[in-house]
């Protein structure tokens, strides 16, 4: 190999090594679970009067779910059950 190809071949090594450093770095991703828990909780927490529902007065309480609420609602019952509200938060 000419001095080139070898400084090449570094440069490139030394590339692929800051790649997978700057990949472990990252913020890890929540497991599934955990982001289940977390939607769980929060309807818990929404539903005031524990009927399993969540009212559009119950949704107003948190921020951005009373501007979805119509479109999560796809039964169209004017509550939101934990499927609807798990898919209007994107779980």
């Amino acid at each position: 190999m000419n001095a080139r190809n070898v400084t090449i071949a570094t440069l490139f090594a030394s590339l692929l090594t800051a790649g997978s450093v700057l990949a472990q770095q990252a913020a890890p991703q929540p497991p599934a679970e955990d982001m289940k828990a977390a939607i769980d909780d929060k309807f818990r927490s929404l539903d005031a009067n524990g009927d399993g529902v969540i009212s559009q007065e119950e949704a107003s309480k948190m921020k951005g779910l009373s501007e979805r609420f119509q479109a999560a609602d796809k039964n169209k019952d004017n509550k939101l059950d934990r499927g609807e509200f798990a898919t209007a938060l994107g779980g």
